[in-house]
């Protein structure tokens, strides 16, 4: 197989990029020739040959020009990356295409290749419903990782040629789950199998109503408990007196300036005084606020889960925090 690609990137090249001749049967466009000079750079990377870019690059060449001479190096690309059934089809075509142009020693080489790929692969005619999949194929080596190729089924059906061995097949289509199938495939085997894609259901339950609970299950709830009301009734009312404090102490700080003239020393003292203690108070409150809060929100955040109550006849009082002070609701049902 080495020789075969060494002529065709060397000669077909050439002759694909060349002008064509008046009796050639398919016109190469020049777009035809950029892709096919794209994949022929990416097969001669100095890095290494890049087989999925190539590939890409020579399919898109032969989707504009059909010509036979790109399916030489589309078929080499197709092989190296086990898709040995498009491999094979590029093959046939590039002989029966240049059975008349190519040489005998280059005629026999690639046929020799071509019954060796034929005979050491399986078919498999795979159907999947809805339509609309996209289908990977992995194949499953003993050792190192596997050996993926993606596939588009045309109305639902889909026949490649698999190089023998474990294969793990996954059909994936939005909106649905994924179906996966493991099969060994033997050289020369035929194998057949249909999937079908059942639509995902939704983990929200918003597509459907909600199923009765079963019985003797009663529905979870996390309630409020006591202690995170009471944690944030303290938390306002040390917020609310760091306020008045606060207010307090600025006040006293506008006295002090005033008084603070000469004539009353010891009045001026008692009022910076009282400021000092109106501050300290005020930290005081700051910090018990914000002890309150941390408290409060790690008893809600861990408060527990129970059974749902039910709502019973009769009066429920719940506690509530309102602007200027906490109050108590009053519920019932009837």
């Amino acid at each position: 197989m080495r020789k075969l690609h060494g002529t065709l990137l060397g000669a077909l090249a050439l002759s694909l990029i060349a002008t064509s001749s008046p009796a050639q049967e398919q016109t190469i466009t020049d777009k035809a020739r950029q892709y096919f000079q794209a994949g022929v750079n990416y097969m001669r990377d100095p890095d290494g040959a890049k087989y999925e870019e190539a590939y890409r690059s020579f399919k898109a060449a032969y989707a504009e020009s059909p010509s036979w001479k790109i399916l030489g190096n589309l078929g080499i690309t197709a092989m190296k990356l086990e898709r040995d059934g498009e491999a094979a089809e590029a093959f046939r075509g590039y002989l029966a295409g240049g059975k008349d142009e190519l040489d005998e020693a280059e005629k026999a080489q690639v046929a020799r290749d071509l019954q060796t790929l034929e005979a050491s692969m399986g078919k498999l005619v795979l159907e999947v419903s809805p339509d609309g999949a996209v289908i990977l194929d992995e194949r499953l080596p003993t050792s190192g990782s596997p050996i993926s190729n993606r596939y588009t089924l045309q109305a639902g059906r889909l026949e490649i040629g698999l190089r023998a061995g474990r294969h793990r097949i996954t059909a994936r289509l939005p909106g649905h789950d994924e179906e996966k199938l493991e099969i060994d495939v033997a050289p020369g085997s035929q194998l057949s199998h249909k999937l079908t894609l059942t639509p995902t259901k939704s983990d929200s339950g918003a597509s459907g109503p909600v199923g009765p609970v079963a019985p003797g299950v009663e529905p979870a709830q996390r309630p409020v408990p006591t202690t995170v009301w009471i944690g944030l009734a303290a938390t306002g009312a040390f917020a609310v007196g760091a306020t008045v404090t606060g207010l307090m102490a600025s006040g006293k700080r506008s006295d002090f300036d005033a008084k603070n003239n000469g004539t009353d020393p010891a009045g001026a003292e008692r009022l910076r005084d009282d400021g000092k203690r109106l501050n300290l108070i005020t930290d005081v409150l700051l910090g018990g606020a914000v002890v309150a809060g941390a408290v409060t929100a790690v008893l809600y955040l861990n408060r527990p889960e129970v059974p749902a109550e039910r709502e019973t006849a009769g009066l429920r009082f719940r506690p509530a925090i309102v602007p200027g002070g906490g109050s108590m609701w009053v519920t019932g049902a009837f």
